[in-house]
């Protein structure tokens, strides 16, 4: 099953942050993550991502 959904914003272990564009399984059954940072795609295992936390907009 799926951590993150298409959309999602995670940080990396290196501590970037990007929008999942997708999501796949290897052969092997390990799954991946396609994470998009200003314009260039980054695939990542499943245990490298977090989820950013979410910012709150005062009104």
């Amino acid at each position: 099953m799926k951590k993150f959904a298409l959309g999602d914003v995670v940080n990396s272990d290196k501590g970037r942050r990007g929008v999942v564009r997708a999501a796949y399984r290897t052969k092997e059954g390990q799954q991946f993550y396609a994470v998009e940072k200003d314009g260039a795609m980054d695939h990542l295992e499943e245990d490298r991502l977090s989820p950013a936390p979410r910012v709150e907009l005062a009104a």
